[in-house]
């Protein structure tokens, strides 16, 4: 991209948020804190290397997980979270047959309020909403936490008749 293209889509989006170049650049800092690091490699060092063994291990029975995250993207907006969905395939059931209604157990760090979000709906009913289960700090425990969290999980959709 041509750095006057690149200057003027900037202040495009400067304009568009209505924040002055200062205030992105502190949005920016903000985002990148200790936390929000040590959330995204609990999720890549941890989670997705988890969730891999016990989709393997499932997968006996015919159910499969796979999941969805954000955690290498650059979040410069406080609002926006930085997340992984975990989704549960039952028996009998495909990404393609379930799409959207598959349930899922979900873990988003918020920048804006320092703390792990999860969120969760367990059954494959499409009208089913997504329930808040908890929020925890990002500390030495959470990933701990966050294993007790997902053996919850599967424990719930993995009993549930579909």
């Amino acid at each position: 991209m041509h750095q006057d293209m690149k200057h003027e889509l900037e202040r495009l989006t400067d304009e568009v948020l209505g924040r002055s170049k200062n205030n992105q650049a502190r949005l920016v800092e903000h985002m990148d804190t200790e936390n929000a690091r040590r959330f995204k490699s609990i999720i890549t060092n941890h989670i997705i290397p988890l969730i891999k063994e016990i989709s393997m291990v499932i997968g006996r029975s015919g159910c499969s997980l796979n999941y969805y995250s954000n955690e290498l993207a650059v979040i410069r907006d406080p609002n926006k979270r930085i997340f992984i969905q975990i989704l549960f395939y039952p028996q009998g059931h495909s990404k393609v047959t379930l799409g959207v209604n598959a349930p899922f157990l979900q873990f988003a760090y918020s920048p804006l309020k320092d703390n792990i979000k999860i969120t969760a709906k367990v059954s494959v009913k499409s009208d089913e909403p997504r329930n808040k289960i908890d929020e925890i700090e990002v500390d030495e425990f959470a990933q701990e936490r966050i294993d007790k969290y997902i053996m919850s999980f599967l424990n719930d959709v993995m009993t549930k008749e579909t």
